[in-house]
């Protein structure tokens, strides 16, 4: 999506919220001078209760997030892939900006590494870009989710096969005996769906890319729809299979039943990525991806 926002921090008069995999070894360190780095510049700095226990900071006021996050000016988030992914849902839900800084393994999401904090400064002399990517809403009856990266209709027993049918719009689009059905965002092209064989998207675009899993097919191709699409996934139940699990980034948060369907749609909110560094999409996934090899 376009940059067409741009944020730039006021010292003395800006407020951050941290979230931080503290437990993690890396993660503390870097957590720790971010905070030092925030106070310097006079910026106002929360973080969960949680965190008191790791580290425990006079620069640090500590409220949960639901309590403070509609008055912050951006969300600061330490970790691997995992955490930014859990995170950025309380960001989407108030609208705020966030800024990834890794601590883990990959960081596909995040935006600097761990040792290149110092570039932080230049949200308060410079200002950055804001880029808004879309995010999936799902729904399963009165149970919702959002997905930053993707959500995977898998079966739950060992040997057995999915029979699953999608539908767009209400027309049939394909059936698929499989382990399983991705639906992913440009954001989560990079993620478990390149991983099943489907097409890597630049962020810029939006889309929502279907990947079979694993399918007993000699066709397997991927299916990219466009945003305004309407997308229901469900199964037959006649492959041996009980129950579907619905996994949205990583986490399983429903299970699906016969009779059943979920609902994938893009969403109206969207996560919002600072993008302090400068890269664009092709300088990262060369740099995390293709250079990784």
């Amino acid at each position: 999506m376009k940059k067409d926002e741009k944020i730039k921090l006021k010292k003395g008069k800006s407020k951050a919220f941290i979230f931080a995999n503290l437990i993690r070894p890396n993660v503390f360190p870097c957590a720790e001078k971010l905070v030092e780095l925030l106070a310097k510049n006079r910026i106002e700095t929360y973080m969960d209760p949680g965190a008191k226990e790791y580290l425990s900071s006079s620069d640090v006021i500590y409220s949960e997030p639901e309590k403070i996050l509609s008055d912050v000016d951006i969300v600061f988030i330490v970790g691997g892939d995992g955490t930014i992914l859990r995170a950025a849902k309380h960001a989407i839900e108030y609208d705020k900006p966030i800024i990834g800084i890794n601590a883990g393994r990959l960081g596909f999401l995040s935006d600097i590494e761990s040792e290149s904090i110092q570039m932080i400064e230049k949200i308060f002399t410079e200002g950055c870009p804001i880029e808004k990517r879309n995010v999936l809403e799902i729904e399963n009856g009165e149970q919702n989710a959002l997905a930053i990266n993707d959500v995977f209709v898998s079966k739950t027993e060992p040997g057995k096969t999915a029979e699953l049918f999608v539908e767009c719009n209400g027309h049939e689009v394909c059936r698929y005996r499989a382990d399983g059905i991705v639906l992913s965002t440009p954001d989560g092209s990079t993620a478990y769906s390149m991983s099943a064989g489907g097409p890597v998207l630049d962020t810029n675009l939006n889309a929502i890319i279907m990947t079979p899993v694993c399918p007993h097919s000699l066709i397997s191709c991927s299916v990219v729809f466009s945003p305004e699409k309407h997308i229901t996934v469900g199964s037959s139940f006649s492959g041996g299979e009980k129950n579907l699990a619905v996994v949205v980034d990583g986490e399983k948060v429903f299970t699906l039943k016969k009779g059943e369907k979920i609902s994938v749609k893009s969403s109206e909110k969207c996560v919002k990525f600072i993008n302090l560094s400068g890269r664009g999409f092709y300088e990262v996934l060369n740099q995390k991806i293709i250079g990784r090899r």
